[in-house]
């Protein structure tokens, strides 16, 4: 005989047996082997624990947190799903009787309920599957399992009137644009993203002194906040800056503020979870657009570089191409997209997911559903091209030919780019051939002959052929690769859109090549049909 219900004081011994008994001493979250922690959960309004008995005697508790996110947002997150190990495949059935049971009673206080399923099993996918739930996400090595990292599963649910008050129509950056489609087509909703190819983002080069949160900085941000739902990009959890300065103290939150001449013009809140070596960014607030790419940068670095953070997260506005952008040039990437999880003014938004990982990656062996394992192949897919990205990115950055160009030109100038491994002996330019194309060397080495006659060697970081687009289309001299090499190939005809559509950066270009021009034309003979070397 099965019954579900919700906790009581008396049943506090034996919710910690529970979790002794599935994890051993080896659950991360600690407080569940504590009882006064436990009893305190029990009768916290912002949570429901249930428990499932199967013949009087509890083989089952699960709860829902109903204070993970702003009070406005009617957010809650499903979890601590545990169940006597010796009756777990005779009490699949009813963990899910007991899963319904909790999460109906959620209906009228959260619109947006989610749980994160562990990937090492199965069994929480299924049963969350079987109830209706889609598979929204998947978070890469975002745990610390207290042996080594874990990845999630997130699944979601939308209740009450979370449809009926959805922003249609979001618009988001191309990377974000094959995971929003899936989970919107796993809820049975329209794929109605727009997909804004040209958004740079935010600069990220700006100069703003940065401090650490005090309380002598805890009341400007007041004033900034004042704003700060006109046009929110950031969402997070339920610490804000309406909390006060003594929760956010008594909490692991900080704030990064930014001034300019003195004066406070912009912060941004983040958690830093030591447990998992995790940091989530929650709030951005700020007098003007000049700042947030700064404080994402800022905090980014922060995140890692300070705090050694493994994982660093931040849920995005789906309407906000400019942050998505940004946090894109920043090493994220997108890990779940979760329609209607926001509420603003009177709509509710969808929200992006986006994450960095800054430790390698190793999935290891998973257990997955289908759905499931759709998601996780759409979400590493975006980790690839990111590094991929990221190796161009570096390369145009490296080579003097576009060294002066700012973040948000070399980021328009990367997607251009294609990067291709070539085994030694290649012919990479061959002379009197029509010039359609620049290169880049990555890795590897390279000769330049012309006549059959060798006078040049090429470098890593070194660009070559771009002397063409000046006017000249066929080719002087020949590259022959003597090396394994990794080059990255700029087509002119693309590039040269890209000049014209963007002014300052066809500017910056030319100005490199004549600069190159006039070097050249300054050396005698064989001299000036060398390549481009790296200005230090």
């Amino acid at each position: 005989m099965f019954t579900a219900r919700r906790a009581r004081a008396s049943d506090v011994e034996r919710i910690r047996d529970l979790f002794v008994e599935a994890y051993g001493q080896g659950y991360p979250f600690k407080g569940f082997y504590d009882t006064d922690w436990i009893t305190g959960l029990v009768y916290d309004e912002g949570t429901i624990v249930y428990v499932g008995e199967i013949d009087g005697r509890i083989a089952i508790t699960a709860t829902v947190n109903l204070s993970v996110g702003a009070m406005e947002d009617m957010v809650g997150e499903g979890g601590r799903l545990v169940a006597a190990p010796g009756s777990r495949t005779r009490s699949q059935d009813y963990t899910t009787d007991l899963c319904r049971a909790l999460y109906a009673e959620t209906e009228d206080r959260v619109q947006f309920l989610f749980c994160e399923a562990r990937t090492a099993h199965r069994g929480s996918q299924r049963i969350l599957e079987d109830m209706g739930w889609t598979v929204a996400g998947y978070e890469p090595l975002k745990y610390f399992d207290g042996t080594k990292r874990a990845s999630t599963m997130l699944l979601i649910r939308l209740q009450g009137m979370a449809l009926e008050l959805r922003r249609n129509h979001p618009r988001v950056i191309p990377e974000v644009a094959l995971l929003a489609k899936t989970v919107l087509s796993g809820l049975g909703l329209a794929e109605d993203v727009i997909v804004t190819e040209e958004e740079m983002g935010y600069p990220t080069d700006a100069t703003f002194e940065l401090e650490r949160l005090t309380t002598s900085g805890f009341a400007p941000l007041l004033r900034i906040e004042r704003g700060r739902l006109k046009n929110r990009e950031v969402f997070g959890g339920k610490i804000s800056l309406s909390h006060g300065f003594f929760q956010i103290s008594n909490s692991q939150t900080e704030y990064l503020v930014a001034r300019e001449n003195g004066a406070v013009v912009g912060a941004i809140g983040f958690v830093n979870d030591p447990i998992d070596n995790k940091v989530r960014v929650f709030e951005l607030v700020e007098f003007n657009d000049a700042v947030k790419g700064f404080l994402l940068a800022a905090v980014e670095r922060v995140a890692r570089e300070e705090l050694g953070a493994a994982y660093i997260e931040v849920d995005v506005s789906a309407f906000s191409p400019k942050v998505q952008r940004t946090l894109q040039r920043l090493g994220f990437v997108p890990v779940a997209y979760c329609p209607s999880m926001a509420f603003d003014h009177v709509e509710r938004v969808d929200i992006v997911r986006m994450a960095r990982l800054t430790c390698p990656y190793d999935a290891g062996d998973l257990r997955l559903t289908n759905a499931s394992r759709i998601i996780k192949e759409v979400v590493e897919k975006s980790m690839d091209d990111r590094i991929i990205g990221a190796e161009i990115e570096q390369a145009t950055r490296d080579a003097a030919l576009f060294r002066a160009l700012p973040d948000g030109d070399r980021h328009a100038l990367a997607r251009l780019c294609r990067i291709a491994d070539h085994p030694a002996g290649t012919r990479l330019v061959e002379q009197g051939a029509a010039a359609t194309r620049m290169f880049i060397l990555v890795s590897g080495a390279g000769t330049v002959a012309r006549g059959g006659v060798t006078f040049g060697a090429l470098t890593p970081g070194e660009a070559f052929g771009g002397m063409a687009l000046i006017g000249r289309r066929e080719r002087l001299v020949e590259v022959v690769l003597t090396e394994d090499s990794r080059v990255v190939a700029i087509d002119f005809e693309d590039l040269e859109k890209l000049m014209n559509a963007r002014p300052r950066l066809g500017y910056a270009v030319m100005r490199e090549l004549a600069a190159e021009l006039g070097a050249k034309v300054s050396r005698a003979g064989i001299e000036a049909l060398l390549p481009t070397t790296p200005r230090t």
